[in-house]
């Protein structure tokens, strides 16, 4: 007997061939295979299951090919069937509004997803009191909002809502879970971007207990979690001999203040040489050098805290561009402070001492070290830039 297009076994082939090219990583032969499934559907009665069923795997398929504005539109659809089916107040009309979300993050447009988001939590709000809702549908809600706020920089707001992502979590999911695992990394990032160690640490450290449980003291996620956790533990030493430094400049006891910041370099060095928090330590211990009157270990301190914001953030970052006038003001001083004759000597030994660096460079790629051959030339290339790049005689 034959079925005929329209017919529910026939949405069901297509859909199988899709989910076959789907596996194969070939989305656009499995767009094509699920548009048919969704265009039979049209004319079979309504059913939101399978809509989900088909709709999903498409949406995938062109969030991959980068088709974003298609998969809104198949999403915005989809969304519409539901809200006529079932309307306002079921959990697979809030899934989609998630999903919209996500497809409208992708695109940049944080506020509009933003939108999509609050009537997701909405609908949820309102299915908490039915028996069989599934709260982690708002956890999901809730952790997806939490992550646009972060990247809108609204860390508090973040925050407040991780925190009850987390107890969502717990609750539908328990506590070794790996989503609660990650909602608490979500959350620990957020309190490092607000410099609150302890509770960056207590929620770092939750997540490297569910996962060791979870995967095992072998497993990559594991072993990473065990060296942020000790980079943070680090971190905060060196952050709290920081602000000491600070309060012992402040009092006037610069000898003091040297010692602290000394300190909290020797944990960066030691645990992550680029750390962010290393410049902010080397600035100040460049501040009070000049202020001691040791304005070339001034430059020594302010030229590390511009070589690491090169290699991190690169040389067009604004935090970059204001260390860099800094630093062009420092050396202006220094030659201000050296006669007319002496500053054209001072120039002279840099530029002698970057052509050793270079000439050393071109003996280790003679030699094949072409690693080597880079250390010594980027060497020159600091050594010129931080001489050259300011007016050289004094004005």
């Amino acid at each position: 007997m034959k079925l005929g297009e329209t017919h529910a076994d026939t949405v069901k082939t297509f859909k199988d061939i899709g989910d076959v090219f789907f596996e194969e990583k070939n989305f656009e032969k499995a767009e094509g295979m699920y548009r048919k499934a969704l265009d039979i559907m049209d004319d079979l009665p309504p059913d939101s299951a399978d809509l989900m069923h088909v709709s999903q795997p498409l949406m995938v398929s062109l969030q991959i090919q980068g088709k974003l504005s298609e998969a809104i539109k198949i999403q915005k659809d989809v969304l519409s069937k539901l809200l006529q089916m079932h309307g306002e107040d079921h959990f697979q009309v809030a899934t989609i509004y998630i999903g919209i979300a996500n497809l409208l993050e992708d695109q940049n447009r944080l506020d509009d997803a933003l939108q999509m988001l609050e009537k997701s939590i909405e609908t949820c709000s309102r299915l908490q009191g039915m028996e069989d809702f599934d709260r982690t549908i708002l956890g999901l809600s809730l952790d997806t909002k939490a992550r646009l706020l972060q990247k809108q920089g609204d860390f508090e707001g973040a925050i407040e809502i991780l925190n009850n992502v987390v107890v969502i979590y717990k609750e539908t999911l328990g506590e070794m879970n790996l989503s609660t695992a990650d909602a608490y990394e979500t959350l620990s990032k957020a309190y490092l971007e607000q410099e609150m160690m302890d509770s960056c640490i207590n929620a770092i450290t939750k997540t490297l207990e569910i996962r060791r449980n979870l995967l095992g003291d072998d497993h990559p996620s594991t072993l990473q979690l065990l060296v942020t956790v000790e980079v943070l533990k680090r971190d905060k030493v060196a952050k709290a001999l920081n602000e000491q430094g600070l309060t012992m400049k402040a009092q006037g006891d610069s000898d003091k203040a040297i010692q602290f910041f000394q300190e909290a370099l020797d944990i960066y060095m030691k645990t992550f040489a680029d750390h962010p928090s290393a410049i902010t330590v080397y600035e100040n211990l460049s501040a009070v050098k000049v202020e001691q009157g040791l304005l070339e270990d001034g430059i020594a301190a302010s030229a590390e805290a511009l070589k690491i914001l090169r290699r991190s953030r690169g040389d067009d970052h604004d935090a970059t561009k204001i260390r860099m006038d800094a630093h062009r003001s420092l050396l202006k001083r220094l030659l201000e402070n050296r006669s007319y004759c002496d500053g054209p000597r001072y120039i002279f030994k840099r530029g002698k001492n970057a052509k050793v660096l270079n000439e050393q460079g071109l003996a280790m790629k003679a030699q094949g070290d072409s690693e080597k051959a880079i250390q010594f030339f980027q060497e020159a290339v600091d050594v010129y830039n931080e001489t050259y790049s300011m007016p050289i005689i004094p004005v």
